[in-house]
């Protein structure tokens, strides 16, 4: 299997052990304008949900979204969409040809842009994407009172750094 592949099922299992550890509160939002933790899983699923579509029809819409869904609020439906998408990248072969990227690019009107790209890049995007929401889900966590493993949310790079760190500290 290619590295992108790994490395994408590498981050869906923490998104999953996000979800099993934050289960008591995967609903709860910290405010009304700000999403809680389901919401920010069900966004980071919505997602590779829109790479698994794109690849097929060689066009990624990113503007596909499943909000205010069941998914949001219960976590055992996340974790079975996770397990689904980790089985779908563990028998990805995939191919390095372009495909088209759609994506809303305006808060002020309905703007969508479409570019080019190629399934290794969106595949990345998806990486540093999910990383980023699942930082914030830790923090709300850390607010509930829920301890996450510190690598949840962590980047690579950032987890590079303190390798080196700390092989330079010893």
């Amino acid at each position: 299997m290619k590295p992108l592949c790994n490395a994408n099922i590498e981050v869906l299992n923490q998104l999953k052990e996000l979800v099993q550890l934050s289960a008591d509160i995967y609903v709860k939002k910290p405010n009304s304008k700000h999403a809680g933790i389901g919401e920010h899983v069900r966004h980071v699923l919505d997602h590779y949900r829109a790479l698994k579509i794109g690849y097929e029809n060689r066009q990624i819409d990113y503007n596909l979204r499943t909000r205010n869904c069941v998914e949001e609020s219960q976590p055992f439906l996340a974790l079975t969409n996770i397990d689904e998408l980790i089985f779908w990248l563990s028998d990805l072969d995939y191919d390095e040809s372009e495909l088209s990227v759609v994506s809303e690019i305006s808060l002020r009107q309905r703007q969508n842009q479409i570019m080019q790209s190629n399934t290794e890049r969106e595949m990345l995007y998806l990486i540093n994407h999910s990383i980023h929401h699942m930082a914030y889900a830790s923090l709300l966590a850390s607010v509930n009172g829920i301890q996450l493993p510190s690598y949840i949310g962590l980047a690579p790079g950032t987890a590079s750094y303190q390798r080196q760190q700390n092989q330079e500290s010893a």
